[in-house]
């Protein structure tokens, strides 16, 4: 799809080099004062005018603390969503990630094994015991 031209064809970058230079020193392709100066009337003449200045608005009420969180993180979407991410972190945290493999997650559907959270020990960690 180049049309038969190489694109590091030498020749065609001197006729370039060649044509820009000859450009560059043409008064001729200089446009006259005169017409700069029609031209940037009309230019001008077509620039809307700047509309007035509105009365100024009064602040918003703060809505609390929790109202703009819950905004930042998108609205009942976004929270429904971390909501989900924190359980599921929760879950996985709790049960490790022994049970994310297949047969962890059979055992727990299934239900061949009970985990029970025992009292918090002395380091205030939950001990899972097997029963």
């Amino acid at each position: 799809m180049n049309w038969g031209i190489r694109m590091t064809d030498k020749h065609m970058d001197d006729l370039l080099n060649d044509l820009f230079a000859e450009a560059k020193t043409d008064q001729s392709a200089t446009p006259s004062d005169d017409f700069m100066a029609r031209m940037l009337a009309q230019a001008e003449a077509h620039q809307p005018e700047p509309a007035p200045l509105a009365a100024p608005v009064a602040p918003a009420k703060s809505r609390g603390f929790l109202a703009g969180l819950f905004d930042m993180v998108g609205g009942w979407q976004g929270a429904s969503g971390l909501a989900a991410a924190t359980v599921a972190s929760v879950v996985i945290g709790f049960n490790g990630a022994d049970a994310l493999t297949i047969d962890g997650l059979q055992t727990i559907i299934a239900g061949d094994a009970d985990y029970y959270l025992s009292d918090l020990s002395g380091d205030f960690s939950f001990e899972f015991d097997e029963g």
